[in-house]
């Protein structure tokens, strides 16, 4: 029996070998039926009648090629594989909206017009082949350039892949010699082999081997061969999903590759992952521009191929991104880059790479998205980093739609976290609130039409509360303040205040040449929303939530320059029951932490422990507002109302808790000697309240700290991070030590 030649192989593994075989038999079928009419009229007919049989014969040949048609089956002069899709349908051309479809790209790998690649990319190694080891040494200089954390990885990991001396003398029937080896068959150009034999090379997989792998790096790396990747990615394509049912499998999604180990799993996906866009950008070379958009340069030889293998590729990685454990802990780290903190890592960060190619998809660009934001959301912190940096880059190199899809998305991803704030998801939040306001303030022209809807809604949600509130029914009141009165709402204007802050500081307008930030007109409707969250309910078990509300007020004051008036709101609370009781109920509960409290427990107020913990943070929001607002020159005048009230507040209570009257003597002392600083700088100067460019001059190029209570609070600034330090890590402890003890 003849041997199984390789081109039958890779036409076996095609997955187009029964479809063939069953057209075959067909066309036999119609041969012999019109060998059997030419016949019967030949017997009937005779010689005499030779010249008339030719022209039925024509019709006959006619009728033949049409039931072969009807079939399915090839014309002499057709093509195999079909008209080529053009760059609009490759790429698509549906909005944003349009949704993404793994399994209609993954196909694409075994396509039809596979063969005719593989003649180009011979044709295209054996050129290379010709390159001596000089040229490949300065391509490897240029790699280092243009590339230089993927030529790190391959010093650090695959060092021998650089050494062209040892495999100088290896060129292209060495190539081939190993390809017949991996696939471990012999040259033979006889396709008419056994039907059990052809179904048994369909069904044979063939095991991937780290050797199989190092061949496929050196020709990819040295030659950049196409042909290379493409069995690369068809490892990875069955790699990523190998977990699956046999019926997922075999919907035309099944390889001719397996994985048998471990260690081949994960030095494949990272092979796959870094050398993929190192061979594409050899073939589809880009330009990054300064303002961070990525430009494709026209390709010496464009490969529609190519393109379909890029985009199968990245739906392949988004399936294996979503299919990877989330936890830092349970993911078994790549032998090659155990540093990186999990294959999870390794896959976001690397598919990052893969933009340039992936722009003009967009129902691939919004399955990107969706998944990069399903991990900032849910993946712990070094999951969410990675993620919002791909975020980042997938927002500087998009246009306008993909920046509005971005925000509009990564704003309402935030949102369900923020329903659950506990001590130890909060540290979580805050850096997802942190990079989202990063996010908002790259585009404010962009980003104001966002934030401008987003706050209106919560506007929107307070101005149904206060409605309902004035109702007359109690049950609705007690339901309509929990609209409002909870984290997410609490969370929702930090987070419009960070991004504020950041947007409109400053620092920022120094930067450009004193022109203000198209966000900083919101910042006055947000102030409003929060003062009328404050106003709404002056209970006092609600003193913690006013905390939060008045300290995010307070980071776009110190950071703007905006003047808010806060004292009203600060001192109401020292006016409250909770000060005016000389003598508190002793209590011996814990201490409430307010930065996880929103609302104090019906068994803190009237209580010395309550009152004590109202007053430290008191103290030290007055002493924040009043050091933002130190080197203005009318602080004189705005601190005024407030002395009177402290001294008022300690003259009556004297006999209340001592730590509380201690502090506000503190402070009472530190605002006096910041009134004094400030009156002996106004003596000096020369010009009147209505000059107000020269009002606004007055030490504006010194800082809050060379004032008395500017440079108090620095020192209470450091040490309340030191606690909160302390208080962060025993949480962090205590949760170690339960998820030991629930393993």
């Amino acid at each position: 029996m003849a041997k199984t030649s390789k081109a039958f192989k890779k036409f076996a593994s095609s997955g187009k070998l029964k479809d063939t075989i069953k057209a075959r038999r067909q066309n036999q079928q119609i041969r012999r039926k019109a060998e059997d009419r030419k016949a019967q009229r030949s017997k009937q007919r005779g010689n005499a009648e030779e010249s008339d049989q030719d022209d039925e014969d024509e019709e006959d040949d006619e009728e033949d090629e049409r039931d072969m048609k009807k079939i399915g089956a090839p014309s002499a002069g057709g093509r195999a594989g079909g008209v080529a899709k053009n760059v609009e349908e490759l790429f698509g051309t549906g909005g944003l909206d349009a949704e993404a479809d793994e399994g209609s790209e993954l196909e694409e790998l075994d396509s039809e017009d596979e063969d005719e690649d593989e003649e180009a990319d011979d044709d295209e190694e054996g050129e290379e082949d010709l390159l001596d080891e000089a040229a490949m040494k300065k391509a490897m200089k240029e790699l280092e350039k243009k590339d230089p954390e993927f030529f790190k990885y391959l010093k650090e990991n695959d060092d021998e892949l650089l050494d062209f001396g040892k495999g100088k003398g290896k060129g292209k029937q060495q190539v081939e010699d190993d390809d017949e080896e991996m696939e471990s068959g012999d040259e033979d150009d006889d396709e008419d082999a056994d039907e059990d034999d052809e179904e048994e090379v369909e069904q044979r997989k063939i095991s991937v081997t780290l050797k199989m792998l190092r061949q496929w790096q050196e020709v990819m790396l040295k030659q950049h061969s196409v042909r290379s990747l493409r069995k690369t990615l068809l490892a990875f394509r069955a790699a990523a999903h190998m977990n699956e049912d046999d019926g997922d499998q075999g919907n035309g999604l099944d390889t001719k590759y397996t994985i048998d180990s471990a260690q081949v799993f994960n030095k494949l996906v990272v092979t796959a992952l870094k050398f993929t866009p190192v061979v594409v950008a050899h073939h589809f070379p880009y330009k990054t521009l300064a303002n961070g958009k990525v430009k494709l340069q026209p390709p010496k030889n464009p490969n529609q191929a190519l393109n379909r293998l890029v985009l199968s590729h990245f739906s392949t990685l988004l399936h294996l991104i979503k299919s990877l454990p989330t936890t830092p802990s349970s993911i078994s780290s790549p032998s090659t880059d155990e540093d990186a903190g999990g294959l999870l890592l390794v896959a976001v960060g690397e598919s990052t790479k893969l933009l340039p190619w992936i722009m003009g998809a967009r129902k691939h660009l919004r399955a990107y998205l969706k998944v990069l934001l399903e991990l900032w959301s849910t993946a712990g912190d070094s999951v969410r980093i990675a993620s919002f940096l791909a975020v980042r880059k997938l927002f500087i190199a998009g246009d306008d739609a993909v920046k509005d899809l971005c925000l509009r998305n990564i704003y309402r991803s935030l949102l369900p976290p923020l329903r659950n704030s506990t001590p130890h998801t909060l540290p979580s939040l805050n850096l997802m609130k942190n990079t989202a306001s990063e996010l908002y303030q790259l585009a404010p022209q962009l980003s104001y039409q966002h934030a401008f809807g987003f706050i209106r809604m919560l506007a929107v949600h307070l101005r149904n509360v206060v409605r309902s509130s004035t109702s007359g029914k109690a049950g609705d009141n007690q339901q309509a303040f929990k609209a409002v009165y909870n984290w997410q709402f609490v969370h929702c204007i930090d987070f419009w205040s960070q991004v504020l802050a950041g947007a409109a500081s400053l620092e920022n307008q120094r930067e450009n040449a004193g022109l203000e930030s198209p966000l900083k007109p919101l910042i006055f409707p947000l102030t409003q929303i929060s003062l009328g969250v404050i106003r709404l309910l002056p209970s006092s078990r609600y003193f913690p939530l006013r905390f939060h509300i008045l300290s995010s007020l307070l980071r776009i004051i110190s950071r703007t320059g905006t003047y808010i008036p806060l004292a009203p709101f600060l001192l109401e609370i020292l006016d409250s029951t909770e000060f005016r009781r000389s003598n508190p109920k002793k209590a011996t509960i814990k201490p409430l932490d307010f930065e996880y409290i929103i609302r104090a427990p019906a068994a803190y107020p009237k209580t010395r422990v309550y009152q004590e913990g109202l007053g430290e943070e008191l103290v030290y929001l007055l002493g924040e507002f009043h050091a933002s607002i130190s080197t203005n020159i009318a602080f004189p005048e705005i601190v005024l109302p407030v002395l009177v009230s402290i001294r008022k507040h300690i003259k009556k209570n004297s006999a209340g808790s001592p730590k509380v009257v201690a502090q506000f003597k503190t402070l009472l002392d530190k605002l006096e000697a910041t009134k004094t600083f400030i009156e002996g700088k106004r003596r000096n100067v020369s010009f009147a309240p209505r000059d107000r460019s020269e009002v606004d001059r007055f030490l504006q190029d010194q800082s809050t700290g060379v004032t008395p209570v500017g440079n108090w609070m620095r020192l209470q600034r450091k040490v309340r991070e030191k606690r909160r330090a302390e208080v962060e890590r025993a949480l962090r402890e205590e949760r170690a030590d339960d998820d030991d003890e629930s393993d």
